[in-house]
């Protein structure tokens, strides 16, 4: 059993100078805290104040580009980065003082993380022992070196040295045999395995690999290069470091290969003379790493087609540089599709529609919170006017200062035209009802005022809504095209009653889409109400003249058509009164490139140009069309009209 030692009893310092193994303590900055006299015996120094608080590779320079430095630094970032411990098998390293002549020995050593009470790293402790003569034994003939050197009169310190080494040589081969990443040491030209630890032999599989090459142990991967490369290091005398390399390795006799990605170096070994002796092999399987790489890129793909096939430009706002990085469509949105990659943000806020860009700025000059909730604004590109929805994430530092803005953006110029067309059929829609009721009052009024009997009324007013439901569906339209003369019929045949006050004079008949014959027919239901309502048919003397004219063009059906509606004897109508009917009217052909449609009042009351495409239509294609309906005046030749 062990007595139980009180801590007021130990003192931790002389303890830890008292150990013969030389430990020294490094901080996070890699710098000396503190070391035993063991270490100084090993480094060759006599007083702690010439390393300690200095940078370790200031109190002990090496070459960066040499393999001491490169291993030693490897090992300290390797402890940093993982806060677990790393082992160096063999290092030579020059441990001279600066005004000494060079002295290279071998180390090997280990890096242990030291944690504080709450498990965060804050030290690194270096356990190091010095090998150079385990080295130089191991290189060294001792029999033909025997006479030479003096061993026979060394013998008794050899031996007194062996007791001291034999403890050292045992934990070397724990540390090397348990390293939790593969290493092995190759000897010669042929890369014989002198030395393979646990991880190496898991890694491929196989056990018997002592006193074989690489090509008879894992003749799998020779065609894949790996021999070629032990060669180029041990002719050139260069390290060769791989990153994520993919190799196939058959665990098993017979068994199918099995991918695998590592990290490793292959670092040439050298005897004291600097000539290539072996090679050591070092490194990590990074396969479970790898894998997850790839699974990240493939969501990475994964999303950004999502994003760009919904539409979704993502960026990424530097607060520190206000400058932006954005995805392709993010780019694409604001016309920066040939931008550098780091964007600056007053850039961006000159594309913002001036109606905009003072709310813009104050959000994005702090930037407010209002920037984390959904916010729209134009983009005035070329002239032309984009809608862009946007919403962001403050990312903030941990003092929660304002540090970046992650946010997304997309296109919402199809949604907002698709609202203005839906609130335009809206307002149409009520402004249709409207006009129907009041020509179904104007049609009820005059047909009771007019009528011999309630018999003969009732049978008028059903033949007026009728005709007032087929000119209805006319204007709803249809996926046929439709004849002009039809359309003009349709419309005025629920005015019948005021046949003698309506001329007709036609030029030609024409086919038109359904499009064309649409606003057509609502134009003209329109310019109806109103001369009922306000204009030329509201008195008892105004007239009302259609007029058209088909012209052709181009190909041998292309036609031109120009169509007049003027009234005359009408009252006054007032230019400024444009309500939603004259807008109606203008906006009639807007989808046709050469559409245009002109209201103007005048003197003698309203006058509309229509100009539209449509199919001409032959004499022998208009023989025995009906004309219009009995009350309508008859098709008179067409007469010069006013310019609208």
């Amino acid at each position: 059993m062990f007595t139980k030692l009180a801590t007021d009893d130990l003192d931790l310092r002389e303890l830890f100078n008292a150990s013969a193994n030389a430990y020294v303590v490094f901080t996070r900055d890699l710098a000396i805290a503190g070391c035993n006299d063991a270490y100084l015996r090993a480094v060759g120094r006599e007083d702690r104040e010439e390393i300690v608080g200095r940078p370790l590779f200031d109190a002990f320079p090496a070459d960066p580009a040499s393999d001491a430095y490169r291993i030693l630094a490897t090992s300290l970032s390797r402890v940093l980065e993982t806060s677990q411990p790393d082992h160096i098998a063999l290092i030579p390293y020059n441990t001279a003082k600066p005004d000494e002549p060079p002295l290279v020995r071998y180390w090997s050593a280990t890096h242990t993380p030291i944690r504080n009470k709450n498990g965060k790293l804050i030290y690194i402790l270096q356990h190091t022992v010095d090998v150079t003569e385990l080295e130089t034994l191991r290189q060294r003939d001792a029999l033909s070196n025997m006479a030479e050197s003096g061993v026979l009169s060394r013998a008794h310190a050899v031996q007194t040295t062996s007791a001291k080494l034999s403890t050292e040589i045992a934990l070397l081969r724990d540390l090397f045999a348990q390293a939790p990443g593969f290493i092995a040491v190759l000897k010669g030209p042929d890369h014989v395995f002198e030395l393979a630890n646990d991880a190496y032999q898991i890694l491929v599989g196989r056990k018997s690999l002592i006193g074989r090459s690489v090509a008879e142990a894992l003749p799998e991967v020779v065609n894949q290069g790996f021999v070629d490369i032990l060669d180029d290091v041990w002719k050139s005398g260069q390290p060769f470091v791989g990153r994520a390399v993919p190799v196939f390795l058959r665990p098993a006799v017979g068994g199918e290969p099995e991918l695998r990605h590592i990290d490793f170096i292959y670092q040439p070994i050298r005897d004291a003379a600097g000539v290539v002796t072996g090679i050591f092999v070092q490194g990590h399987d990074t396969s479970v790493e790898w894998e997850a790489q790839r699974d990240l890129q493939r969501q990475t793909e994964l999303l950004r087609l999502a994003q760009e096939g919904g539409g979704f430009g993502t960026y990424d706002w530097d607060l520190m540089s206000n400058t932006v990085r954005g995805t392709r469509v993010f780019r694409e949105l604001f016309g920066l599709a040939e931008a550098p990659d780091d964007i600056p943000v007053p850039d961006l806020m000159k594309r913002i529609h001036p109606e905009d860009a003072a709310r813009m700025n104050a959000m994005t000059s702090g930037p407010s919170d209002e920037i984390e909730t959904s916010h729209e604004f134009r983009l005035l590109l070329d002239g032309r006017v984009s809608w862009i929805g946007a919403r962001g994430t403050i990312i903030r530092d941990v003092h929660n200062r304002p540090e970046r803005v992650l946010g997304a953006v997309h296109d919402l110029t199809r949604r907002k035209q698709v609202e203005e067309r839906l609130d335009m059929l809206a307002r149409e829609s009520a402004h249709r009802v409207k006009n129907i009721l009041t020509i179904m009052q104007i049609i009820v009024d005059n047909t009771l005022r007019r009528a011999p009997s309630l018999e003969a009324a009732r049978q008028s007013l059903g033949e007026r809504i009728a005709a007032l439901n087929k000119a209805q569906t006319r204007i709803l339209g249809g996926p046929e095209e439709c004849r002009l003369t039809d359309i003009v019929q349709d419309t005025l045949t629920i005015i019948s009653n005021l046949s003698s006050r309506v001329t007709i004079e036609a030029g030609g008949d024409a086919e038109l889409a359904p499009r064309t014959g649409l606003g057509v027919a609502l134009a003209l239901h329109e310019l109806v109400t109103n001369a009922l309502k306000y204009g030329a048919l509201s008195n008892a003397d105004g007239r009302v003249i259609i007029g058209w004219r088909v012209r052709a063009e181009g190909s041998e059906d292309s036609a031109l058509v120009n169509l007049d509606w003027c009234e005359v004897g009408g009252p006054p109508i007032e230019e400024s009164k444009k309500g939603f009917g004259s807008i109606l009217i203008r906006n009639s052909l807007a989808h046709d490139p050469r559409g245009r449609a002109d209201w103007m009042a005048t003197p003698e009351g309203v006058c509309c140009q229509f100009v539209f495409g449509a199919k001409a239509v032959t004499p022998e294609q208009t023989a025995g069309t009906p004309r219009p309906a009995d009350g309508i005046p008859g098709v008179l030749p067409l007469a010069p009209r006013p310019s609208v």
